[in-house]
């Protein structure tokens, strides 16, 4: 797949959306310097080849009861495509799974999962990630402290 062409303007509608997918027409195209139809048609076109998959809302996962993030380093016992396959397969079934990582080096995959408390984490790393057929090792890291997060990508030419 080859990169998509953006214009100054694309980025800055990027941008502005990234920090605030919610904001109206009549705002972004005020932001941008346009009218708001031509900017309606940008961002559908955005929509449209896929620069713009979705829009979500980010939680606070200690508001909703999610205080355990753990990153997981999985390896497994084959490397091969079926089994790659079949691993990422069953990570996209885990809702406690928020990321899931292939890699290359001295892991195969690195998961992000969240989970209320260490029992969840202890049950899913036992009953779900231990039972999967062709995982040889997990090493687990409790994450004390999140310094950073977002979800805005760098746009920058």
């Amino acid at each position: 797949m080859s990169q998509a062409q953006l214009d100054a303007i694309d980025r800055h509608i990027l941008s502005i959306l990234q920090r605030d997918a919610r904001i109206a027409n009549t705002e972004l195209a005020d932001e941008i310097g346009l009218t708001p139809a031509p900017t309606l048609r940008r961002v559908r076109r955005l929509e449209e080849e896929g620069i713009i998959q979705r829009y979500v809302a980010l939680l606070d996962q200690k508001q909703v009861g999610r205080d355990l993030m753990v990153l997981v380093r999985v390896s497994l016992d084959k490397q091969t495509k079926q089994g790659f396959e079949d691993f990422a397969a069953k990570m996209q079934d885990r809702p406690e799974v928020l990321e899931c990582f292939l890699c290359l080096g001295d892991i195969d995959y690195l998961l992000k999962v969240v989970v209320p408390d260490l029992d969840a984490y202890q049950h899913f790393l036992v009953n779900t990630l231990a039972a999967i057929p062709g995982v040889r090792n997990t090493a687990s890291t409790i994450v004390v402290k999140q310094e950073k997060y977002t979800t805005s990508l760098a746009l920058e030419s």
